[in-house]
């Protein structure tokens, strides 16, 4: 009995920290913006208890080293139902991929680091 309360407080601490650790950055006037000025712009769907979208943030996360000209910005999904909307993104795990006012990729559930790459590619 022990052991099976120790790990449903190890399952339920890691779904905290990772939603702590996970940047909620997305405004409508930070996209808008961006977008205005024909930046690459990679927005995430994100939500503490999709595994899917954990794994994403690990690749997510080295990209933003690696495209240091991208903006990334992550909302949490389906919490912010009007950001959702407003992108027409009906599940977590999306990713989605602008350059200047163009979406020129939409990925879901995508965890393949060299396929979320080559979708950030298509906004450069």
């Amino acid at each position: 009995m022990q052991k099976v309360l120790v790990i449903i407080f190890l399952l339920i601490s890691t779904n905290i920290f990772a939603e702590e650790n996970q940047k909620l950055n997305f405004t409508v006037e930070k996209f808008e913006d961006a977008k205005k000025n024909g930046e690459t712009v990679v927005v995430a769907a994100w939500s503490k208890y999709c595994g899917t979208c954990i794994r994403q943030k690990v690749v997510l996360e080295q990209a933003e080293k690696d495209f240091k000209d991208v903006l990334f910005l992550y909302y949490n999904h389906p919490k912010k139902k009007d950001i959702a909307k407003y992108l027409k993104i009906d599940h977590r795990s999306t990713i989605l991929v602008f350059k200047g006012e163009t979406e020129v990729s939409r990925t879901l559930g995508q965890v393949d680091k060299s396929i979320i790459y080559s979708s950030i590619k298509e906004g450069i």
